[in-house]
């Protein structure tokens, strides 16, 4: 029985492209919704803030490739993907393999159909795609395991924060702020989360609340009950509770 009620995002730079997997998702009924996302950093933010089930991600497109949209929303956030493609590389076969589909350029309503049908089948299966996605960057980009940099949007504009300008994070509900020197920026993710996209080498969690860049700690002092209180380099106080304090002890 097909699903109801999909949401559907088109990530493609090409218009008539874009039209052509639209006209082709008119047929089904089960479709609730499309969005279409003229480039990467489109994509990006149409993902975090719509939370499409399906999305048909383009390979190549300016701002980010589709590789780089799966690594800047977070392979754990990412809905199923069915990648569009005029270049036919050794990593398509890879998504074939895995059951992550793919649609070479130029594609027909038959082939367009068959990649849909698996994709739904992804949408069932949601919890396999983290593994799938993780084995397929890990393929394509070995050297980057962990974010260098962190896209944020601040208004109508959409700009990136290198991870190594970020002093400290803080949660706020179901959000995280990313303070830097001179700005704190707003973004929709989770604590447990950043921790794991972000080098243990140079971030420590020392709070539920907090993540801290240890470039920027100036001193650690003995507080009350085994906490103690950082003092990064610009003044600011953060509390290191005692459930977190060994991660921190021994690297200074």
């Amino acid at each position: 029985m097909p699903m109801q009620g999909i949401h559907i995002l088109i990530a493609d730079d090409e218009q008539p492209a874009r039209r052509k997997i639209r006209s082709f998702l008119k047929e089904d009924i089960g479709v609730d919704s499309v969005l279409e996302a003229a480039n990467g950093l489109e994509a990006v933010k149409l993902i975090q803030e719509n939370k499409p089930h399906l999305v048909f991600l383009d390979i190549q497109m300016p701002g980010m490739n589709g590789f780089e949209v799966i690594e800047t929303v977070g392979i754990e956030n990412m809905p199923a993907v069915v990648f569009v493609t005029a270049y036919d590389q050794y990593a398509l076969e890879a998504f074939e393999v895995q059951a992550v589909d793919y649609l070479l350029k130029p594609f027909d309503q038959e082939r367009f159909r068959k990649s849909f049908n698996r994709a739904v089948e992804q949408i069932r299966l949601k919890s396999e795609n983290a593994a799938i996605f993780q084995k397929l960057l890990g393929e394509i980009n070995r050297e980057k395991k962990y974010l260098k940099r962190i896209m944020v949007n601040a208004g109508s504009r959409l700009f990136f924060v290198k991870t190594g300008d970020i002093m400290c994070i803080s949660s706020d509900e179901k959000y995280v702020k990313l303070h830097t020197e001179k700005e704190t920026y707003l973004i929709r993710e989770t604590m447990n989360s950043m921790e794991a996209r972000l080098d243990p080498a140079k971030f420590a969690r020392i709070h539920r609340s907090y993540l801290v860049n240890l470039d920027f700690i100036q001193e650690m002092q003995p507080w009350s009950h085994g906490d103690y209180v950082i003092i990064l380099k610009n003044g600011a106080k953060l509390t290191a509770s005692r459930r977190f304090r060994d991660r921190l002890i021994g690297r200074f």
